[in-house]
């Protein structure tokens, strides 16, 4: 079997779990041909990776995953893409009750990266409260992680875009080490968890902007 066969099979999976939706079906929630998608699943020859992230999003898939086997039957080694939400050019981060600025808490990072780090988290945290009021009528738990869920549950239900949820995660990581009071803080690590919180700040303030029109 070669390896596009073997992607092509992958997607015949998917196409199974998925409860085997008709190709017509498929390329009105795509937006592609029905020749296109069935070309896919022959495995004659490996689909455009535009068509398989569509592909696989209808189909329930792990575009992570996708990407990998896809870049893996085309024989050269798997791009990461940066999504457009996190290397876009915006200085209107919104105005958060915090009271640090995007550009004071990236100061901060090096000359006090726990108060930097705390300053980061209550961004993530307010966010995260403000979302899960808006859209699931509740507030998350005591716990930390509860927040990485709302910003996870609403990336699940399509309201934010994909990878934030890593964001969330990855500010969660240091936010949980700066507890600790023994605990050494790079700067650039601190300067990219405050990066990461006030960008996802902004991509909720921009949901529930929408949502409020």
């Amino acid at each position: 079997m070669t390896a596009v066969e073997d992607f092509a099979r992958y997607l015949v999976q998917l196409h199974a779990r998925a409860g085997s939706p008709s190709r017509r079906d498929l390329a009105g929630r795509t937006g592609y041909g029905k020749s296109s998608i069935s070309d896919a699943f022959a495995g004659r020859h490996l689909p455009t990776w535009p068509l398989v992230e569509k592909l696989v999003g209808v189909l329930g898939g792990e575009a992570g995953e996708a990407r990998e086997r896809w870049a893996a039957a085309k024989g050269g080694p798997s791009l990461q893409e940066v999504p457009d939400w996190l290397t876009s050019v915006r200085s209107d981060f919104p105005e958060l009750i915090t009271g640090v600025s995007f550009v004071d808490a990236c100061t901060l990072a090096a000359a006090d990266p726990k108060q930097a780090m705390a300053s980061a988290w209550e961004v993530l945290r307010l966010s995260g409260l403000q979302l899960s009021h808006a859209f699931y009528g509740d507030i998350p738990g005591i716990w930390s992680s509860d927040v990485v869920s709302t910003f996870r549950r609403a990336e699940e239900d399509g309201r934010l875009p994909v990878g934030v949820a890593a964001a969330a995660n990855a500010v969660h990581y240091h936010h949980v080490r700066a507890n600790f009071p023994d605990e050494t803080l790079a700067p650039a690590d601190v300067l990219q968890a405050v990066f990461l919180a006030y960008r996802l700040a902004w991509q909720a303030w921009d949901v529930l902007t929408a949502a409020n029109e």
